[in-house]
């Protein structure tokens, strides 16, 4: 597992974490679980008129307007598959530069499309019958899995402070709006946070799924210990995928959702 996934599970060791110590992790972690996503360390970079270049944290990284890029926000922005780095106009191998830069929509099709299929997580096993559940969200509706059978449902493991996690969010809220005449499919959100931090965050940052707060119990029971983890149960309630972060993890819910009998 990814050293960086299992260092976020330190948000729910102890309720008595120190914020500032939390803050550092996370951050931390983001940025090593989402280098192996977004290839960045030690990444080849490859423009038409230039040699290949290598560049890693130590790199010297600028936005658009020659503004400096600190290497955890451009880890971050490369491993939405929006961004990739390109040389600076003015580089060289004294002045090794380089500038993240949008893609457009048919280059990032392209990034995706190369891309190796998520891994599967290490918590479930594809076609075993999911635990039975019962949940309730922020807004007080009840979940229980028996009353879902003969629905596709589709989990997300997540909380707040997990940078990957959010970066995930608007995609996920895609999925929702994509199904959202499809009362057979139903999307929860299982986050270790409580529902007034919750609240407070989606203000910020929707979040479409059905948010169920204080579900580390959930998390534990099922072994999840790294974030964020998604799950696509089938009509029989078994489970058909399972992955973590990924930049293309919309396709693949979108096709497990459509081959779930």
């Amino acid at each position: 597992m990814n050293a960086g996934f299992r260092s976020l599970t330190a948000y729910g060791s102890s309720p008595h974490f120190m914020k500032t110590r939390l803050l550092t992790t996370g951050l931390l972690a983001s940025t090593l679980c989402l280098a192996a996503h977004a290839q960045t360390t030690a990444q080849t970079l490859e423009p038409p008129t230039r040699p290949r270049i290598q560049v890693d944290d130590q790199s010297v990284v600028t936005d658009t307007k020659g503004g400096p890029v600190p290497a955890i926000v451009w880890h971050q922005m490369l491993a939405t598959g929006d961004y990739t780095l390109k040389a600076a106009p003015a580089f060289s191998a004294e002045h090794p530069v380089f500038v993240v830069t949008p893609r457009t929509p048919a280059e990032r099709e392209q990034y995706l499309a190369r891309l190796a299929p998520p891994h599967e997580s290490p918590f479930f096993t594809t076609g075993q019958a999911l635990t039975p559940f019962k949940l309730r969200d922020v807004n007080g509706h009840k979940y229980d899995s028996k009353e879902l059978a003969g629905k596709i449902v589709v989990l997300n493991f997540w909380f707040i402070r997990c940078g990957p996690c959010r970066m995930e969010i608007p995609e996920l809220n895609k999925l929702v709006k994509q199904y959202a005449g499809r009362p057979d499919v139903v999307f929860l959100a299982v986050a270790l946070d409580d529902r007034a931090a919750i609240q407070e965050f989606v203000q910020q940052r929707p979040y479409d799924y059905a948010l169920v707060p204080e579900g580390r119990y959930v998390a534990q029971k099922y072994g999840v210990t790294s974030f964020p983890t998604n799950v696509v149960v089938d009509r029989q309630g078994k489970v058909i995928f399972h992955a973590q972060y990924h930049p293309n993890m919309l396709a693949y819910l979108q096709k497990a959702i459509e081959e779930a009998k």
